[in-house]
């Protein structure tokens, strides 16, 4: 019988939000996440965009919050699929990121790194370097960001 390695788990909160996560491909899959964190107690809410606040809330409203994400991920993508929900492990889910799909391509456009909509998290989450100096605007439907403007 062979023995799985376990990947011991980096120390701090930026090393860890920076680290490995899997991504949920089918937005079934981050349904059923939502459904998970309900059982698992009490989750933090965090929006990067906002700084260092948080929220420390129950399972029921972590995964309310959760499924309301993912609603705003449908009306953008309309889909089965997104690529917009990331946790660090899915056998044991600690920590979430969540992205905006109008603001996941900001990395490419030169306006810095790709800052996560929320995380959720069981740790208590902290600045993360580099994320208060990368920004992402949101572009509102209907108008045309840099790639549309070169593209009409």
């Amino acid at each position: 019988m062979s023995r799985q390695a376990v990947k011991p788990q980096p120390s701090s909160f930026a090393d860890r939000v920076n680290g490995a996560f899997d991504g949920l491909v089918r937005i079934d899959d981050a349904r059923r996440l939502a459904v998970e964190i309900e059982a698992l107690g009490s989750w933090y809410l965090n929006e990067p965009a906002q700084g260092d606040r948080s929220e420390w809330v129950d399972g029921g409203r972590a995964r309310r919050h959760l499924e309301g994400l993912l609603e705003e991920i449908l009306r953008e993508e309309k889909g089965v699929w997104t690529t917009m929900v990331y946790v660090q492990s899915r056998e044991n889910p600690e920590l979430i990121k969540v992205f905006h799909p109008r603001r996941a391509g900001c990395g490419c456009g030169g306006g810095g790194g790709i800052v996560p909509w929320w995380i959720l998290s069981r740790v208590v989450p902290e600045s993360v370097p580099g994320w208060g100096q990368a920004s992402c605007e949101v572009v509102p439907q209907g108008k045309k960001g840099w790639l549309g403007k070169l593209f009409p």
